[in-house]
């Protein structure tokens, strides 16, 4: 904290600790019995771990603390950690943003984004053995599929492939890479034929050891603990045995990734809304004015019970989501096609609700915390800032309404 401006008597009530009996007497009634034990278990690790956060240093020397319990990802079961499931990481996603925004931003980017295909699409030892470093935090991952001129359209793009006798050739540029500058792996795509991307798209999971791959760190003022970088693929040569998809297998693999990456950033902005308005309320419950406590005051108290009910609404539609896709395409002896598309729908309608409820949320507390709220004695500020960053860079707002759009207009089809 550079300077202290916070009566004592509130600050020392504004703990994480408190923060989790609030979130939980919100939350538990909603989750099943192993659902609250597993929370538990979080909820304590991210105690012991916030001391240990420093500010002032990058998110990634955290990696290992999180690969030692097992909290890379909770999609997928790796070694012996569990439970896991699209709702396990709806969870992890939501208590992690609370503990420290930040860092969950970049575990989503090298647990999920990076980490997801090695599990779902990998079965070579080299790819296991990626899946272990990220996993474990020793490895920090990102994705490619931003280009400078593809933001919104990802299927078009102008990253190049060409084949040769040991591999891959990737030749192009990405941008928006969340964690570029500090990542061993990259899980990029590009195209034989620019012509007929999705024919030919192909997924691999590139290393800098392959050589080739140049990063150049953004200047985003919002995470500056967290690198996001312009990645150039120089004739990147990637060995078959980690290419995750070839000849048109890159783009299945890519939309099917990318609703468990909008069901992962839905927990995060979950987090996000369920920290500003605890936060905001513990404040408001003990800061006086004017002879009585803030929240008494009707234009304070009713704002943050209309909050109240929006974060609930939307963690309930977060978790309904991933229950589904848990039930009906993860665990599923045989995924159901009905069911995929309707999760493929809801994630960006949760996304696109929660991106904007994390930015509404955050900005009305602040209004009725004031000044103390855009300083750093409380996490509110930051809390806002990287809401802004997972709602335009995690797939802007006017992406996910054009897929809705489109899933509209196939109604016609059953008229």
């Amino acid at each position: 904290m550079q300077e202290k401006i916070i009566n004592d008597k509130i600050l020392e009530k504004m703990t994480l600790d408190n923060v989790f009996k609030i979130f939980n007497d919100n939350i538990f009634p909603m989750l099943n019995d192993e659902e609250v034990e597993y929370c538990q278990e979080l909820e304590s690790f991210c105690l012991e771990l916030h001391p240990k956060i420093d500010k002032s240093k990058d998110v990634y020397v955290l990696f290992p603390e999180l690969g030692k319990h097992g909290y890379m990802q909770r999609i997928n079961k790796w070694r012996d950690f569990e439970p896991y499931g699209m709702k396990k990481e709806i969870l992890l996603a939501t208590i992690m943003s609370i503990c420290d925004p930040q860092l969950e931003l970049a575990r989503l980017a090298s647990g999920i984004l990076c980490g997801n295909p090695t599990f779902q699409h990998g079965d070579t030892s080299e790819i296991l053995k990626v899946q272990d470093e990220l996993m474990s935090g020793k490895e920090v991952g990102c994705i490619g599929i931003t280009e400078p001129e593809r933001g919104s359209d990802a299927v078009n793009l102008t990253t190049t492939c060409t084949k040769v006798d040991d591999g891959i050739v990737f030749s192009g540029e990405k941008v928006f890479t969340t964690n570029g500058p500090k990542a061993k792996y990259f899980a990029c795509y590009g195209v034989y034929d620019t012509e007929h991307p999705r024919q030919t798209m192909v997924q691999g999971m590139l290393s800098r050891d392959f050589g080739g791959i140049e990063t150049k760190r953004l200047k985003i003022n919002s995470v500056p603990r967290v690198h996001i970088a312009h990645t150039f693929l120089n004739d990147v040569k990637v060995p078959m045995e980690y290419i995750l998809g070839d000849n048109g297998g890159g783009y299945h693999n890519l939309f099917n990734g990318l609703v468990p990456e909008r069901l992962g950033i839905m927990g995060s902005g979950v987090g996000i809304c369920w920290a500003g308005l605890i936060y905001a309320i513990i404040y408001t419950n003990l800061r006086q004015q004017f002879g009585k406590t803030v929240i008494n005051y009707q234009g304070v108290g009713y704002s943050l019970g209309d909050l109240l009910s929006k974060c609930s609404a939307a963690t309930s539609l977060a978790f309904q989501a991933a229950t589904i896709y848990d039930d009906k395409i993860l665990f599923a002896d045989k995924p159901s096609k009905e069911a995929e598309k309707w999760v493929a729908g809801v994630s960006s309608q949760g996304k696109y609700l929660l991106s904007k409820l994390t930015h509404e949320v955050c900005y009305e507390v602040q209004q009725q915390m004031g000044g103390v709220s855009v300083t750093d004695n409380t996490p509110v500020d930051e809390l806002m800032d990287v809401s802004k960053i997972e709602e335009v860079i995690g797939g802007a707002r006017n992406i996910q309404l054009l897929i809705l759009h489109g899933g509209l207009r196939r109604y016609s089809k059953i008229l």
